[in-house]
């Protein structure tokens, strides 16, 4: 009873944020689509738009199991220094306690108590913390929706460990960790199949890729999940307030970001990480895996994607360390250059990738984090536990660089712009 009279609360609160938070913009003028693109349209780099003098440090890739390496060193260190070679000064890295994302040329010799502080201090990890990168984003995992007060108190706690190990270990050096979790709304909805396609229509077909899925409906426990997840988040970051307050004079800055990744779901009514679970908590940042917004069937006018992260903006509820800034970064976006049919030549994906880098410049979107440096998706499912190193034309495109050690499109692209 206990129990359920806490998720109705949270539930409540939830509600009256929300409100609030439309209520507040009732006076504001809502942009029409047209509007929106004339904005996103101005901000084209290749229509001349100008970039930020610190447009290095906004942009960057995720380097985790990719399928294929180039050196004989450990192969994290061989992604970072790639990553610092191109340009780029965002890094993100997988930082679970479980390596297997770098599997090639590595020993970990990893404790079965390993803590994350401990992690943090791996000399695979603390070689790639000490190069010039402006940023890392570490995704960091945890409880996730199985969250109990128990867990929470658990993993708040290591939580601070790490953020005051990094606050001190890299406190004369100005530069950033964001603390992240992977794509919440299916740690919410307890993985990726059918059972995580929610619906409010029973029976509903939605359209994918490899063929006809059929949706489920919100299932009946969907309060107390969010309610864990929102345990779950409030924790993390009180760890990283826990220590941010003990280390004031860092030069290091740690925060805490929330991943979501069904927002257009979310926009629709279905409950998810922005609609659900955001307006009950306060959280530095919000991370958005954006694949829901973008198109793969050709040329993309960035509308979607726009809206997303002003719903994400309404929706959220940035800490007192924020000092008021909504930050939304896009934590995760790619176009697999072998996988649609009707998005494989390279004109249409420089033309999108200009189209989403516009919409960050407008939206002043403070990451965009390209998925992702060595593509880890074979064409053939099957292939993807295997560690053997894969060819170029077996894989679905996600990459800077292939297989055969050419430059994609976008790695092209974002080339011309850092240059």
């Amino acid at each position: 009873m206990k129990s359920t009279y806490k998720i109705l609360i949270n539930l409540l609160a939830c509600i009256f944020v929300f409100s609030s938070c439309n209520s507040g913009n009732d006076n504001k003028k809502e942009l029409s689509d047209n509007e929106i693109l004339e904005i996103i349209e101005s901000h084209r780099p290749s229509k001349g738009a100008i970039l930020p003098g610190d447009f290095k440090n906004r942009i960057g890739a995720t380097h985790v199991g990719g399928k294929y390496y180039f050196t004989e060193e450990p192969y994290i260190i061989e992604g970072c220094k790639k990553l610092h070679d191109m340009g780029y000064g965002v890094a993100k890295l997988w930082f679970y306690k479980d390596v297997g994302g770098y599997p090639y040329n590595s020993e970990w010799n990893l404790s079965k108590d390993i803590t994350l502080k401990e992690l943090a201090s791996h000399p695979y990890y603390k070689a790639c913390f000490d190069m010039d990168f402006k940023t890392f984003v570490l995704n960091v995992g945890g409880a996730g929706v199985n969250t109990t007060d128990e867990t929470a108190t658990k993993e708040e706690q290591e939580i601070y460990e790490l953020t005051k190990y990094l606050l001190d270990e890299y406190k004369d050096r100005e530069m950033e960790f964001v603390l992240a979790n992977w794509e919440g709304d299916w740690i919410m909805r307890g993985g990726t199949g059918d059972n995580a396609r929610w619906s409010r229509k029973s029976g509903e077909l939605v359209q994918a890729v490899d063929g006809d899925r059929r949706t489920v409906l919100v299932p009946s426990d969907s309060l107390q999940r969010i309610n864990n997840m929102q345990k779950w988040f409030t924790a993390r970051q009180n760890g990283v307030e826990k220590a941010r307050m003990e280390n004031p004079n860092s030069k290091c800055k740690v925060y805490h970001a929330v991943e979501a990744n069904k927002v257009m779901d979310s926009m629709n009514g279905i409950p998810g990480i922005v609609n659900y679970v955001l307006p009950g908590i306060k959280v530095d940042m919000v991370s958005w895996s954006c694949y829901d917004a973008l198109s793969t069937t050709g040329i993309d006018n960035g509308l979607m994607l726009y809206k997303g992260i002003s719903y994400i903006k309404e929706n959220m509820n940035p800490t007192e360390y924020m000092k008021g800034q909504k930050k939304v970064f896009l934590g995760e976006i790619g176009i697999p250059e072998q996988r649609y049919p009707g998005l494989m030549e390279e004109d249409k994906i420089v033309k999108n990738w200009d189209t989403y880098v516009a919409v960050c410049l407008a939206q002043d979107v403070p990451y965009l984090v390209h998925w992702e440096l060595y593509c880890n998706e074979p064409k053939d499912e099957a292939l993807r536990s295997l560690n053997d190193v894969r060819k170029t034309d077996e894989m679905r495109g996600f990459w800077l660089i292939r297989p055969d050690g050419t430059l994609s499109y976008a790695a092209k692209y974002f080339n011309g712009l850092l240059q």
